[in-house]
């Protein structure tokens, strides 16, 4: 399994046969071959989390599938590519379902904030994909939407319980001061994981690293692995 972190939330996984493609919207990707399952995945409409260029895919790879949270927009007679998106390549997600595509199968969460987060099993591995599902909880904001915040994070991750992950993704966002690792210390402390990879930290990448010396995380300090972005 080869992980390359393209920019912010943006990552590739890639594995034998098959490339999961997470939350893309700028920056180089890296090559893939002809013959590989190409799946990309949106986890909501956020222009950090989304961008026109993942519809490019189709002239480039042959065998493309796209998996989008329900309300982003598939681009119409509009669309300034070449390429037309047969109805079975493009499939819509909502919470808490699971799904069938090509080779993999998902299983969908609902965001803290918009959209979804992702449960992909693909090959004979397991990938986690929080998009912004996250603990959002901003000092300015109420005690009452803090609250919300923490205790419907919890209730998302404990459907995780009986999971085991190669690889999850998670934000650590440094905007959060304090409450920044809030959501990557509950995910450790609750859910089989051997790697997770912090995401969502801007331009902030050495304050998202000095969460690392938390007490909270001091326990998982071995799996959780920053990799260099390759847009900067």
């Amino acid at each position: 399994m080869k992980i390359t972190h393209i920019k912010h939330s943006g990552f590739t996984v890639e594995l034998e046969k098959t490339v999961l493609i997470f939350d893309w919207y700028t920056g180089k990707l890296p090559e893939f071959r002809p013959d590989q399952e190409i799946y990309c995945f949106v986890s909501h409409s956020h222009g950090d989390h989304y961008g026109s260029c993942i519809w490019r895919l189709r002239e480039q790879y042959p065998d493309v599938h796209y998996i989008l949270d329900r309300n982003v927009r598939v681009p119409g007679a509009g669309l300034k590519t070449k390429a037309r998106l047969p109805r079975a390549d493009v499939l819509k997600v909502r919470p808490h379902k699971n799904y069938e595509i090509g080779s993999i199968r998902i299983y969908t969460l609902l965001s803290t904030d918009q959209g979804v987060a992702f449960v992909v099993a693909a090959e004979d591995k397991s990938i986690y994909h929080a998009g912004d599902l996250n603990v959002w909880y901003w000092e300015e904001d109420s005690e009452k939407e803090n609250k919300w915040q923490v205790g419907m994070y919890r209730k998302e991750i404990s459907r995780l319980a009986d999971y085991h992950f190669d690889a999850a993704f998670v934000p650590m966002d440094p905007r959060l001061e304090s409450h920044g690792p809030d959501a990557v210390a509950w995910f450790l402390g609750h859910v089989d994981c051997r790697q997770l990879i912090p995401m969502h930290y801007w331009s902030q990448e050495a304050d998202a690293r000095a969460y690392l010396e938390e007490p909270r995380l001091q326990p998982y300090r071995e799996k959780i692995v920053f990799l260099p972005e390759t847009t900067r």
